[in-house]
């Protein structure tokens, strides 16, 4: 007779449940290496990622032609990520709505779109109550819309329907893992900007010298140089949360490895040359689809320019950037560019799907498996 599984989360206990049960767990996020479990017949609990048939190294895809790990050109990437986008839109536009409404909500309270009077004084006005729900919901929401892209581009590329609803759910189940790493990762931008912007703000502003200019300028030579690296070591930490099921420092691990691979010849095939690519041709595609569906709502106001005094010029600017009541063209244009980039968000998602598991072809699960896994 084959063993049977109790699982606890907190003080509740889940089964008893075969191990198929629980490979199903594993997949849908519900059972993590961290969880208790123990045999039906033992007394003594464990953790989940003892059970080598559930947690142990798995065979090596490039041996056994595993359908998601292999090789791609950088053409099949692109292909296949629209290819995966048309035949999940629903779930993936939904999760992307997590985030694109709070971040369109934020950027409607700014004072540029006159929707919210202006108020004189530090009170607690209307546009900054929405304004900070929105933000709110927008840092619940991110781990749940990263992990929501990862799940549905898997299952999409086994073959698997994906629903909404299960979608929701098991990128919700995800949360603990990518809102730690988001932490780590985003914290990591965010200490590696502000204080050299703080530094060079306090060089720059008061009575400059030569030597402090040519220091602020030093400093931001040296922010950009660690944002560069940061971008580099992180390319593929979501993929390794999710697809390589690792937490913390492991999946950093595993994200610098990829992304610095240099197994192939040529550079152009190489993991960061191709999510640098990948990243600037979405970047490219959302600026002018955007620029594109704006021009004609702001081009009524700037069709005065070429006759207009350099004063005249100035004074419209400030018009466009800081109404008096609220500019209907300037809220469609924002409405249309924030739709734009929610309709396009996944594309980069699932690419970087694609670019992970094709570096990965390059290695052996062995190369890859944190230092104190079992060989």
């Amino acid at each position: 007779m084959a063993d049977r599984w109790l699982v606890r989360v907190g003080e509740k206990e889940y089964g008893p449940v075969e191990l198929g049960t629980l490979d199903d767990w594993k997949r849908e996020g519900r059972l993590l290496p961290t969880n208790e479990v123990r045999r039906e017949s033992d007394s003594v609990w464990t953790t989940a990622n003892t059970i080598p048939e559930l947690f142990g190294p798995p065979p090596l895809p490039a041996q056994t032609g595993h359908p998601l790990v292999r090789r791609r050109s950088c053409g099949e990437i692109i292909r296949d990520s629209f290819r995966i986008y048309k035949s999940a839109f629903l779930p993936f536009f939904v999760v992307t709505l997590l985030i694109a409404i709070p971040t369109l909500m934020l950027e409607l309270t700014s004072p540029m779109y006159g929707i919210f009077p202006q108020v004189e004084g530090a009170g607690l006005t209307r546009a900054r109550v929405i304004a900070l729900f929105a933000f709110i919901t927008l840092v619940v929401d991110w781990p749940v819309f990263l992990a929501g892209i990862q799940i549905a581009t898997v299952d999409v590329l086994e073959g698997h329907k994906v629903r909404v609803g299960e979608l929701l759910r098991r990128a919700a189940n995800f949360f603990p893992r990518f809102a730690r790493l988001s932490l780590i990762v985003y914290g990591s931008y965010f200490l590696c900007t502000a204080i050299p912007v703080a530094i060079i703000l306090s060089l720059a502003s008061e009575s400059p010298t030569i030597l402090s200019l040519l220091l602020a300028l030093l400093i931001l030579a040296v922010q950009v140089i660690m944002v560069a690296r940061l971008w580099v070591n992180f390319l593929f930490w979501q993929q390794s949360a999710y697809i390589s099921n690792l937490e913390g420092a492991a999946a950093l691990r595993e994200s610098k490895m990829l992304a610095r691979s240099q197994r192939r010849p040529r550079k152009s095939t190489r993991p960061l040359w191709r999510g640098a690519l990948l990243a600037s041709l979405w970047v490219l595609l959302v600026l002018g689809l955007s620029a594109g569906a704006e021009i004609p709502l702001i081009l009524p106001k700037l069709q005065s320019v070429s006759t207009s005094s350099p004063e005249e010029i100035i004074k419209m600017w400030q018009d466009l950037n800081v109404p008096k009541v609220a500019d209907a063209m300037l809220i469609g244009s924002m409405a249309i560019s924030s739709s734009i980039r929610a309709l396009l968000r996944p594309i980069l998602g699932i690419a970087f799907v694609l670019v992970y598991l094709d570096a990965r072809a390059d290695f052996s699960e062995s190369e890859l498996a944190p230092p104190d896994a079992p060989r």
